[in-house]
């Protein structure tokens, strides 16, 4: 247990109806009891665990806040500590006053993350579990939101847990093997098992590196040339009025940036200027940065008016590889076809939409969902949410396996076979947190908000 006390605003800065000013340690009770007045004479330091009272904020005599305190004390609480929550009104001004008397008092302003990491330290929950707890808090969509929760409850944490059990088991015949090669003991049916292992990591990694994709999101550019319909497109999957749509060639001059989810994944749209020779210096700015946003896209569409015969500018980006997939999007189906036979050139494939009236917009998204996560919607039982650093783990976890698996196949000794899983217990215990090194410790927790 820790000896200091820490403090912290766990609601998010600016108005509100309800701040809450979070405090954990040793002296939290007793420091919250010092400026905290109930009309009743209640005393915080005499209060039974897990109860709310009513009263004020006070320091010097002036009341600071009408305020709501909550006592839990250890070990049934967040942090296996004592610790208070002070419901405040939601103002800045207001909470940060509420804050500031408890610092003044004794307590310590908490680092990011460090009421969290508490928990862990205190074994209340795996790093694994505090892992998710920070993706709950950052989810951009629902799927996110599910696994991250799934994860919480220690559905990832336990089938590492099992994985390393395993390989315990496996290392300990080979160990009796090796000390005791007497004993006779039948390497061969120890392969069943390290394959089993093997596959059962494979599988985790696999669905981490969709859960990557569920996590970090993907980026798709809107691109063609001027007055195709790029706005219109970007408004029309938004469902929103975002990017200013004239019949003026040229309108957008910069790129426009918006999220949406489709099939549970962030998708970050990038609205680009017009490409084609620019007229003025903005102009140009404006087409510089529509290329550069093609560089950082996972996927391209390029857009092109089927309602008008094919100009030049549609040539020479139809024959542009853009180094990413590229979905050849052909526009204004609502209107009659005079572009004639358009080319594919560099692209993966070709939808013909309606952005202003919205048709084929559907079949439009579900094709994203198939260039962007090869045809597969992810769910919450096919993804986890690792970040690099885990997955690294993971892969490192697998390969020493595959690895052991090669050398018993091509009959190398225990010993050899031995070392390769070793590497692989290892990282099983990095992953369940066993160990970690405070840098580690430190960069997962960096992640976190103040007040968590």
């Amino acid at each position: 247990m820790h000896e200091d006390t820490i403090a912290a605003i766990s609601t998010p800065i600016g108005e509100g109806g309800v701040g809450i000013v979070r405090l954990s340690g040793p002296q939290a009770i007793g420091i919250a009891d010092g400026v905290f007045v109930s009309p009743k004479g209640t005393r915080l330091a005499g209060a039974p665990t897990h109860t709310i009272h009513y009263g004020h904020v006070v320091v010097d005599g002036r009341r600071i806040d009408e305020v709501l305190a909550s006592v839990m004390r250890a070990p049934r609480t967040y942090t296996r500590e004592d610790v208070v929550e002070i419901g405040c009104h939601g103002g800045i001004v207001a909470v940060r006053a509420v804050l500031n008397a408890v610092l003044d008092r004794g307590a310590r302003l908490a680092e990011r993350g460090e009421f969290t990491k508490r928990a862990y330290l205190n074994g209340r929950i795996s790093l694994d579990q505090a892992q998710a707890v920070a993706d709950i808090v950052r989810a951009q969509t629902r799927l996110g939101l599910e696994a991250a929760v799934d994860r919480l409850g220690g559905r990832f944490s336990g089938a590492i847990a099992g994985l390393r059990a395993d390989l315990a088991a496996v290392l300990a015949d080979l160990e009796v093997d090796i000390d005791f090669p007497d004993l006779d003991v039948a390497i061969d049916e120890l392969l069943p098992r390290v394959e089993a292992i093997e596959a059962r990591a494979a599988d985790l990694l696999a669905r981490a590196e969709r859960g990557a994709v569920v996590r970090e999101g993907l980026t798709v550019a809107i691109i063609g040339r001027p007055n195709v319909g790029k706005s219109t497109l970007l408004n029309a999957l938004l469902a929103e009025e975002r990017s200013i749509v004239t019949p003026i060639p040229g309108t957008t001059r910069d790129t426009v940036e918006e999220v949406m989810s489709i099939a549970g994944v962030p998708v970050r749209l990038i609205d680009t200027a017009g490409l084609r020779a620019p007229g003025d210096l903005v102009e140009a700015e404006g087409v510089r940065r529509s290329r550069e946003a093609t560089k950082r896209s996972d996927l391209v569409l390029l857009l092109v008016d089927r309602s008008e015969p094919l100009a030049d500018e549609d040539r020479d980006l139809l024959s542009t590889d853009w180094g990413v997939p590229t979905l050849l999007v052909l526009n204004k189906s609502d209107l009659a076809a005079r572009a004639g036979d358009v080319p594919r050139g560099a692209s993966i494939g070709r939808i013909e939409i309606s952005a202003k009236d919205g048709a084929n917009l559907a079949a439009l998204s579900g094709r994203l969902v198939e260039l962007l996560l090869g045809g597969e919607v992810p769910s919450r039982n096919t993804i986890l949410l690792l970040d690099t650093w885990e997955r690294d783990l993971l892969r490192r976890l697998r390969d020493g396996a595959a690895r052991a698996v090669t050398a018993m196949r091509e009959g190398l000794t225990p010993d050899m076979v031995a070392e390769e899983l070793r590497s692989a217990y290892v990282a099983s215990g990095d992953l369940q947190g066993i160990d970690v090194n405070e840098s580690i410790l430190d960069a997962v927790f960096s992640r976190f908000c103040v007040g968590k």
